[in-house]
């Protein structure tokens, strides 16, 4: 149903652009928090992480309460391993970083200064970085764990593309200023490695657009 969803709005995208009233551009910024979902990231060992993001906006605003936004942001993912069981011996403990730069298409509607949004998003994978221990699993969960030593990873290990689609609301002030709250959900598996783990992000913004240009 997402995916069918997601396809529906990138048709609707060209029809809606032809009715453009005004082009307006600006920026944003924000935290969050992020994670991972899916069959191989069980929820009692992979704890969510901070996020952060930051980028620039490009938005055509309708004679209608209808808005077709596109975003290229530079958004930091990832998640907290917590004694995560990576095999049969040894578990990971720490934080994953997955850095990506990401193309949100977003079709928002307006009510007043109220708005709400959804689309689907591209995103490529620029850098990982980790802080992640591997730990004897025997040993994992208790007081002194024995620490084997640390678990580097590869950016090979992860798809460098991930695909998914973002939904969320705001509060849009007459001066350019507004505030957004959204989520994404990836669609694919972040890993390469045959791993079911994908990422999820809840994202809390503050932006500014400039006044509309014919």
């Amino acid at each position: 149903m997402k995916k069918k969803v997601l396809l529906l709005l990138l048709v609707l995208s060209p029809i809606l652009a032809a009715q453009a009233q005004y082009f307006r551009f600006g920026g944003k910024a924000g935290g969050g928090v992020g994670g991972a979902v899916g069959k191989d990231a069980p929820s009692e060992q992979i704890n969510r992480y901070a996020s952060a993001h930051v980028g620039l906006i490009a938005a055509y605003d309708f004679v209608s309460p209808v808005t077709l936004q596109s975003e290229l942001l530079y958004i930091k993912k990832g998640f907290t391993y917590s004694n995560y069981e990576a095999n049969q011996t040894d578990a990971y403990s720490g934080d994953l970083r997955l850095n990506y730069i990401q193309l949100p298409l977003l079709v928002k509607l307006r009510a007043g200064g109220l708005f709400v949004e959804a689309g689907p998003y591209g995103s490529y994978l620029v850098s990982v970085n980790s802080d992640v221990s591997r730990i004897d699993l025997s040993t994992a969960g208790s007081a002194s764990p024995v620490i084997l030593g640390q678990q580097g990873f590869d950016r090979s290990e992860f798809q460098s593309f991930d695909y998914g689609y973002a939904i969320g609301g705001g509060l849009a002030f007459d001066n350019g200023v507004f505030l957004g709250l959204r989520h994404t959900g990836g669609l694919r598996s972040f890993s390469s490695q045959g791993l079911n783990m994908r990422n999820s992000v809840f994202q809390l913004s503050i932006g500014y657009l400039l006044p509309g240009i014919l």
